[in-house]
């Protein structure tokens, strides 16, 4: 499990490591574009936060452990990131999508 860091937030928020690194991928190449973006993420049992991802705002990504990036996964943040309601971490489908290509790669 890593950790995102946001501003000055007191506790990180902890991301798998899967997502995490395709999320730190697609978040270094909107903010290089000047593309800030809304980000939703779990922050507890029954609370949700959304952060406006921006270069101004200091964010620091921790991925616990070595992670090959799939371009689909990239491509669908990407995506998500440049729509009206931003990226949503709490998406049922899009943490699907990344748990069945987790499970891909390790069968492979």
């Amino acid at each position: 499990m890593g950790t995102l860091t946001y501003a000055n937030l007191a506790e990180p928020i902890e991301i798998d490591d899967e997502l995490l690194a395709h999320l730190r991928a697609a978040t270094v190449t909107k903010l290089r574009r000047n593309e800030p973006f809304a980000l939703t993420v779990q922050t507890g049992a029954d609370r949700t936060e959304t952060l406006w991802i921006h270069a101004s705002i200091p964010i620091r990504f921790v991925v616990e452990t070595s992670v090959t990036l799939q371009r689909p996964l990239l491509a669908r943040l990407m995506q998500a990131a440049g729509s009206t309601g931003g990226l949503d971490l709490t998406d049922p489908e899009l943490a699907l999508d990344a748990v069945s290509r987790e499970l891909h790669a390790m069968s492979a």
